[in-house]
């Protein structure tokens, strides 16, 4: 019984590996996109439309996600603009605090952390828009806001080293 089992298991792959295997499609280089009316049909449905079309109540759950549907496909919203726009906002609170910090020393930890919010998310929203330019100022702000609080560390080692 063994010796048909480990026959019938070489015999499988030995056919599999001289079987050719080529794709049943060609790849499409170009994304379908479907008729507008689809969606403007969506969104004119109600949920008492969609239980009927279902054959059944819709749970609460479902019911949240339809109604958030479609709001989505009535209110489109922008690729990164908002994005580009967090950055931006991050890398001005991260100098705001870096100035603050000045004055109050555990302000620095804020603008240390708003400086790398600013550059991960400007990073990512100029990746999925190299035009955006609030994306670009809110990196260069973090940036900027992290060399000088490098240059402030060396200040405060050279002062504390000097003074020792």
């Amino acid at each position: 019984m063994r010796i048909h089992f480990i026959l019938a298991f070489l015999i499988c792959i030995f056919i599999s590996i001289t079987s050719p295997a080529f794709a049943t499609t060609a790849p499409s280089t170009e994304t379908i996109i479907p008729d507008g009316g689809i969606y403007k049909k969506i969104a004119s449905l109600k949920i008492k439309d969609v239980q009927k079309f279902v054959g059944r109540k819709l749970t609460i759950k479902e019911k949240i996600s339809f109604l958030a549907l479609k709001h989505k496909i009535k209110h489109p919203s922008k690729n990164n603009q908002g994005k580009g726009q967090t950055a931006f906002v991050f890398g001005i609170v991260g100098l705001a605090l870096l100035v603050a910090g000045l004055f109050i020393p555990y302000i620095l930890l804020g603008s240390l952390a708003a400086a790398i919010v600013a550059i991960v998310i400007g990073s990512g929203a100029s990746k999925q828009d190299p035009s955006d330019r609030k994306a670009h100022a809110g990196k260069l702000m973090g940036w900027i806001t992290l060399g000088l609080i490098g240059l402030l560390l060396i200040l405060a080692a050279i002062i504390v080293g000097s003074s020792i």
